[in-house]
């Protein structure tokens, strides 16, 4: 369900980079009433949204000082602090509401963390897990992290983006641990389809085939994931319903079929390992939930 239903407002807020998602998150305030502030190094794409009723800022400076909040949505930390140096943002932070959107490593939020508050400035710290088409909607995803105080004064813009968003409490770290996290589950999903098509051109089948039958397959996926992820959480690892002896066995001719058509074993290869891993831990007979002890780290 994709339906937009904001309450109208006309609170300032500024946005700072406007690709894909940082233009959506503008044009998702724009929708709901807010003066909206934008820059972004390409002044097209300023433009574009002061052509909908968007400020345009000629500098990040002055995108920060127009708004007592502040949405940041870059390609990266490393590009966020080019910035800050090149425009000494560091000098206009005090009394700021950053909402910082861009997702980065664990050493890279809390470094960014320390330079806001070191300059009086606040810091909420989030990931979208969604396309820019979903803001506003139910189908938004907006994970948040910050200080009560912080993440109750930029409630109101946070709804305008997902109306259920996420509180992961004041851990800044949460958002980008969470969010990769899933991203894990996602782009290993994704490669193991191509390499499931690969395996079928090979074999001379079409893709038009390969596509039918997939959707079938797939169909048990999600009851599976869930299944999983509850064995995981309650401690029923050994509660099999395949054991990982008999997903290697499985594997095995996943593996032989893929190399004699003469594609690359580079991901077969790596999940072989992990199953062999997982019985050399003494989990063979367990549950293919079990295989989550391969990937536990020795710190733990």
């Amino acid at each position: 369900m994709m339906t937009k239903g904001h309450t109208q407002t006309n609170q300032p807020v500024s946005v700072i980079g406007l690709g894909a998602m940082g233009s959506g998150i503008a044009s998702t305030f724009l929708d709901a009433g807010c003066q909206v502030s934008v820059w972004n190094r390409s002044r097209k794409k300023i433009d574009a949204l002061a052509s909908l009723g968007a400020h345009a800022c000629d500098s990040p400076t002055n995108a920060i000082q127009a708004s007592p909040h502040i949405v940041v949505c870059l390609t990266g930390y490393a590009a966020w602090e080019n910035v800050i140096q090149d425009h000494r943002l560091q000098n206009h932070l005090e009394d700021k509401f950053i909402i910082q959107l861009t997702g980065g490593t664990i050493d890279e939020v809390q470094t960014h963390a320390s330079l806001i508050e070191e300059n009086r400035g606040r810091i909420a710290d989030g990931a979208l897990m969604c396309f820019p088409r979903q803001l506003g909607t139910e189908d938004a995803s907006l994970l948040m992290a910050g200080k009560a105080e912080v993440l109750e004064e930029c409630d109101g813009l946070l709804r305008l983006l997902d109306p259920n968003w996420t509180n992961l409490g004041d851990d800044l770290t949460k958002p980008s641990i969470l969010s990769r996290s899933l991203t894990a589950g996602i782009v290993t999903s994704l490669i193991g389809l191509l390499n499931g098509m690969a395996i079928c051109r090979a074999g001379g089948i079409p893709l038009e085939l390969f596509m039918q039958h997939m959707e079938k397959a797939e169909s048990i996926v999600p009851a599976e994931k869930r299944r999983l992820i509850e064995a995981v959480r309650e401690g029923r690892t050994e509660e099999t319903q395949a054991s990982i002896k008999t997903w290697t066995g499985a594997h095995e001719t996943i593996h032989s079929v893929a190399e004699q058509l003469g594609t690359n074993l580079v991901l077969q290869d790596s999940i072989k390992f992990v199953l062999q891993e997982g019985q050399r831990l003494g989990l063979g007979e367990h549950d293919l939930s079990a295989i989550i002890d391969v990937f536990i780290s020795k710190k733990a």
